[in-house]
């Protein structure tokens, strides 16, 4: 056994491996057995199951019944037979949350871990919740969701880092303490995971998805001081925070940091999400740090892009005096903009039944209206819609006459999405063409 390798079974315990897994910016799992044993489930993969860590131990049918009838635990036993890893993209599922069932889509990887006879040992799961970009896709307000979907990720991203749990902390106990299962699991995790030891902070592990973000190959970084081995950094924090986590045992987290790293023959600037954790020996003492790295430059580039667009957007949206709106025709939920709630006599709920909004329009219109929004929606429409009709809502009981024009989105099989467009008053406008002292007679 090399010094390495003896070092790496001496401080990487499992409280490592805790720290690791349960800052992992997925939802993430570990099964084994035929019977699909849940041995260790992040905050964020039981939040998405709407459970507690009493799951942890239990077969994930006892565990989940709500997953009977799904194909779940067939595609997991086949993962565990034939050692072949699945993945899939914008998967349906239904879990029960708050004790209401409810249908999400999730883009998932069941990873087979192998031993050294290439037999599974245990399944690797991560999940990503993606019901917001499957129904938002494509519509006129796109850019302000993912904005929004962006957001979420990165406050998800930073929770989940510094997140510690010490019932979770008992269950990952209960795992191998093998090396070799150790750093299984940590060469496949989804982040950058590095460990620096003793006060030169010689590099003593680095997995995959750091020597990425660092633009390394792993013959050149194993058992070199990281300060030594990295010269992008000089004249940059990192060392120095390094260093002062080392010394004091105080962790250092950190969020969109901008870094410059070795990227070919010169240098990229990177945006990235960090933890920079003390890691202390059996009596107490400072023996190295871990590091957690997560680069999420791309990102937060798109937000940063959406948030210009979605400025632009909304002084357009501002400028003409435009109401928008969005119906989803599978949940009949029907949104907008602030102008057309207030049109209309809406509460700030952001999602209502289509019914409500059809309530406000006069009885007249009401019928023509709303065969309109179904004729949009046929096979055989061009998908566009347009029409006008008057409202009188219950607040101000003030008639208007409104435009309507909108368009049908579509998902990858054809199928209606949403109906999104934008409402027009032109009460005045009418008025005029009709005569200047004409009053109408409603």
């Amino acid at each position: 056994m090399s010094t390495a390798e003896r070092s790496f079974e001496k401080n990487f315990t499992s409280d490592l491996l805790i720290q690791a897994l349960a800052c992992s910016p997925a939802p993430t799992a570990l099964y084994s057995g035929e019977d699909i044993i849940i041995r260790f489930a992040n905050q964020g993969m039981l939040e998405l199951w709407g459970k507690d860590a009493t799951v942890i131990g239990k077969p994930l049918m006892e565990a989940l019944p709500e997953l009977e009838g799904q194909p779940f635990l067939g595609l997991l036993q086949q993962v565990w037979h034939s050692g072949k890893t699945y993945s899939v993209s914008g998967a349906p599922a239904k879990l029960i949350r708050n004790g209401k069932e409810t249908l999400d889509y999730f883009d998932y990887e069941y990873r087979a871990l192998l031993d050294e006879s290439q037999k599974t040992w245990c399944i690797l799961n991560t999940a990503l919740n993606v019901t917001s970009r499957r129904e938002f896709f494509q519509q006129i307000r796109e850019k302000e969701e993912r904005e929004q979907a962006l957001n979420e990720e990165m406050a998800a991203t930073l929770e989940e880092l510094t997140f510690t749990n010490e019932e979770l902390s008992h269950s990952i106990q209960q795992l191998a303490q093998s090396k070799e299962y150790v750093r299984a699991i940590i060469e496949q995790a989804p982040v950058g995971i590095a460990m620096l030891k003793g006060p030169d902070l010689l590099i003593e592990i680095a997995n995959p998805a750091i020597l990425k973000t660092w633009g390394r190959t792993e013959s050149e970084v194993i058992d070199q001081p990281h300060e030594l081995i990295r010269p992008e950094l000089r004249g940059q924090p990192v060392n120095q925070w390094l260093r002062e986590v080392y010394e004091t045992g105080i962790p250092k987290i950190n969020n969109e940091f901008v870094v410059k790293l070795r990227h070919n023959d010169g240098l990229r600037e990177a945006i990235v999400n960090s933890i920079y954790q003390p890691i202390f020996s059996g009596n107490g003492e400072i023996s190295g740090v871990l590091i957690i790295l997560e680069e999420i430059t791309q990102q937060v580039l798109e937000r940063r892009k959406h948030e210009n667009d979605q400025q632009m957007l909304a002084l357009a949206i501002d400028a003409g005096d435009l109401a928008t709106f969005y119906y989803q025709p599978n949940t009949n939920l029907f949104s907008g903009n602030t102008l057309l709630r207030n049109w209309f006599g809406l509460s700030s709920s952001e999602n209502l039944d289509l019914s409500i909004a059809l309530e406000v329009i006069v009885p007249e219109d009401r019928e023509r209206v709303a065969a309109a929004i179904v004729q949009s929606l046929k096979p055989d429409s061009d998908g566009h819609y347009f029409t006008e009709y008057k409202i009188q809502n219950k607040t101000d009981h003030k008639i208007r006459l409104l435009q309507a024009r909108g368009r049908v989105f579509y998902d990858t099989k054809g199928n209606p999405l949403s109906l999104n467009g934008t409402l027009r008053d032109i009460t005045e406008q009418k008025k005029k063409k009709n005569g200047k002292t004409i009053l109408w007679a409603w």
